[in-house]
């Protein structure tokens, strides 16, 4: 099992979890959310990080999800990557998280789960600038 952390800016997250309960009714345990406040203070930011990485029983490592790469979020996260046991993925979007919650229960390599995670991010991203056929 590989623990989810998700860092967004103030109540981006709660709308993700939000969605993810679409999907799955049940969010699993090994999942987390956290909201970073406009004013809070950067160190505090990567306490509560580490709090919910060292809080978390996943022996396959942990991968944190943020919002915007260079925002507070990514940049806390960014300082706790530990190669094999904590990764990071930024642009947080629907796709990334759907594959994530759907496939953390079960995988065990964190790179494999994390690339397999940020291609379901990229291919869920599509310009449509034409019209179906035949609409």
């Amino acid at each position: 099992m590989i623990g989810i952390i998700i860092v967004t800016h103030e109540s981006i997250g709660k709308a993700y979890a939000r969605l993810a309960n679409h999907f799955f009714p049940e969010i699993p345990a090994h999942i987390r959310l956290l909201g970073v406040e406009r004013m809070e203070d950067h160190d505090d930011v990567i306490r509560r990080i580490r709090t919910e990485i060292d809080g978390l029983d996943a022996p396959g490592g942990v991968l944190v999800l943020t919002d915007i790469f260079g925002a507070t979020p990514c940049n806390a996260a960014r300082k706790l990557i530990v190669p094999h046991k904590v990764a990071m993925l930024t642009g947080l979007n629907a796709p990334m998280l759907i594959k994530a919650v759907q496939y953390s229960g079960t995988a065990d390599d964190l790179s494999a789960f994390t690339e397999n995670v940020r291609q379901a991010a990229v291919k869920g991203i599509l310009a449509l600038t034409e019209p179906p056929e035949g609409t």
